[in-house]
Parts: structure tokens; sequence; C-alpha cells
């Protein structure tokens, strides 16, 4: 993450500065207990977060900026890259969809396109693959499909067909 902003770029030094400042006010009484330890903890916190200020602020790492400029994918976070254009994806339309592939902000578009398109195919039930995770992805879908028209009901799936990472989805016919 690059800060190209000018005024951003201020508030966001002046929100570490003061959080460098807490720290320093918060460790002035350990230093009365502690002794100067205290102050070289402070020092190395300070350090540190100097370091990360002055990478947001001016551009991050030498291999950052190189693997931004050659579009090494394994070094570049995702998020800073430019929006590649929209090209549609044909999606073979089977009893499942795994959703590991897309993007989270994608899903759930995908899942009602999904959902579509396997009513049109003639499919009274289909199984939506979304990981077990910590659950978000889980949650997301289930509340999408709460309220979605197409559906009529939904469950886990039986641990046999990938337990509460899918969900089992009972579709509406003649809608």
């Amino acid at each position: 993450m690059v800060i190209e902003d000018r005024k951003l770029r201020h508030a966001y030094v002046a929100t570490k500065v003061a959080v460098f400042l807490a720290a320093a006010a918060l460790t002035w009484p350990l230093s009365r207990t502690i002794g100067p330890k205290a102050w070289i903890g402070l020092g190395v916190f300070g350090f540190v977060l100097a370091v990360l200020t002055a990478a947001v602020v001016f551009g991050g790492t030498g291999a950052a900026r190189a693997a931004a400029r050659t579009g090494d994918a394994a070094v570049v976070d995702a998020e800073d890259l430019p929006p590649s254009p929209e090209v549609p994806v044909e999606i073979p339309v089977e009893d499942s969809i795994d959703l590991h592939p897309f993007p989270p902000r994608e899903v759930p578009d995908v899942v009602d396109a999904y959902l579509e398109a396997a009513v049109e195919k003639g499919f009274a039930e289909v199984r939506l693959i979304h990981g077990r995770g910590i659950g978000v992805q889980r949650d997301r879908v289930q509340k999408l499909l709460a309220r979605h028209p197409l559906v009529s009901g939904f469950h886990d799936a039986p641990p046999e067909r990938g337990g509460w990472g899918a969900t089992v989805v009972y579709l509406r016919r003649g809608i």
C-alpha cells in the first residue's frame, strides 16, 4: 500500500507519531520500575513503527517496488494492483460449485448467477462449497441464501458431502 494523497499521507504519519507518543507516555511509569530496559523496548518499537511508516509513505521496499514493476504476483498484494477489465467467464453448471477460486468480493454475484443457472437447468438441489475456515464465507453465503427468491431452504452439508464447509441448497421450481 502506498499513500498517494498528500493529506492522507500526513494524517497517516500523524497517527503513527501519536501512537509512538502514547507508547512513550505508557512506558514512563514502567521505566521507574523496570529501568532502562523499558526504554530499549520503546526504542525498538519506535524503529519498527518508523520503518513501516516510511514503507507506506515512500512506496514500500525496493523489492516491493521492483515486484510491482515486473508484476510478480508472489510479492505484490492483489489489492494494490489496478482492477482488471471485467471479462465474463463461462462456468459449467453442475450440481455443485466450488467458491474457492473466486475472490471473496465476487462470491455473492457468483452465487446469484449460479443459482439462476441451476434453476434454468432444472436442478432441485445444489451444493455450494465455501470451505470451513473460520466461517466468514459460510455466513456470507448463508445470509445471501436466506433472502434469495430462488431458494426454498438450505442447511450445512452432511459430513460425507463437505460438512460445514459446504451448504446444500433447495431451489424453488416454477418461478
